[in-house]
């Protein structure tokens, strides 16, 4: 079982990341002084690749538009991604020290870093390549030799839809909830509403349990699991987990997002367990789902979906 821990609100991001050491100077520390001069966005991009005519070629074509960093292997990378927390990385396959895909599994397996999207780029063209690459998390794949100018469109969308996925997970209409409570005393309804908008603002954190809403609310976890109890019949765990399938279900039913980039934003840290999750939840699942067909009939599915499980509680 593949394991993507992760903490990060992918999409709502907010927990405080570990204080790291400070880091040992790498060949970026200069170019990072470099590119702020020519930054024109708020994007930071890492170009990650031995070979520096590539690299050369990479910041000349796009240090117009973003702010350009660069290191010569994976672990060099891992560590300015560690510290410096760049909004793309663009990373080779083949390179010493550490190669690409194991860079791309472990930004994927870092709880503050895992919502960094990553664009593979490598000679190595298979489908049995591109399959690996997609399959610990990289966002793209692009086999060399490549089209400069599709590669800043692909990454123009990458970022575009990172910023989507990061806004819907805060205004998406899941902040209603999936359950409905009983009528409510007064009291009862303020407690629920609070505890409805600390479940969202906080939905990408994998540690958001019955804990943390006590802690956040200031209430006992005995207390908070008996008054959810009470109001949904559910414990916090079912709670939580069944607003988190409901935004999946909203995020999916977009086909904007890919499975695995859904799954950090609702704060799963597994891909298995997501998707296991969901199928028991759905009763199908979430590749599937992604792949059914025209987005209007997606979305009436995942309605129908949201009915049937409303009116078996």
């Amino acid at each position: 079982e593949r394991e993507i821990k992760i903490e990060r609100p992918i999409p709502v991001r907010r927990i405080t990341r570990n204080e790291l050491p400070p880091v040992e100077s790498f060949e970026w520390t200069e170019n990072k002084q470099k590119s702020t001069i020519k930054s024109k966005t708020k994007y930071k991009v890492l170009i990650v690749d031995d070979e520096e005519e590539i690299r050369q070629y990479l910041r000349a074509e796009l240090s117009a538009t973003y702010r350009i960093f660069e290191t010569t292997n994976g672990k060099e990378a891992l560590d300015f991604i560690l510290k410096e927390k760049p909004n793309l990385v663009i990373s080779d396959v083949m390179m010493p020290e550490m190669d690409g895909i194991t860079l791309a599994k472990k930004l994927k397996a870092n709880i503050n870093i895992n919502h960094i999207p990553i664009i593979l780029l490598t000679a190595k063209s298979s489908e049995e390549d591109k399959a690996e690459g997609f399959d610990i998390g990289a966002d793209a794949y692009i086999a060399k030799p490549f089209n400069v100018e599709l590669l800043k469109k692909l990454m123009a969308n990458v970022l575009k839809n990172r910023e989507r996925l990061e806004h819907r997970a805060i205004d998406s209409e899941t902040n209603k909830a999936l359950i409905k409570p009983v009528v409510l005393r007064p009291s009862d309804q303020v407690l629920y509403e609070k505890i409805i908008k600390i479940v969202n603002e906080n939905i990408s954190n994998p540690q958001l349990n019955s804990e943390f809403l006590a802690k956040e609310i200031g209430m006992s976890r005995v207390h908070i699991h008996r008054k959810l109890k009470e109001l949904t019949k559910q414990s916090p765990r079912d709670f939580i987990k069944a607003i988190r399938l409901k935004q999946s279900a909203d995020l999916l039913s977009s086909q904007k997002f890919g499975v695995s980039e859904i799954a950090y934003a609702v704060g799963f840290t597994n891909l298995s367990h997501f998707s296991n999750t969901f199928h028991e939840f759905y009763g199908v699942s979430p590749t599937l789902l992604l792949r059914c067909g025209q987005k209007k009939a997606l979305r009436k599915y995942i309605k129908n979906l949201h009915t049937r499980i409303i009116e078996t509680e």
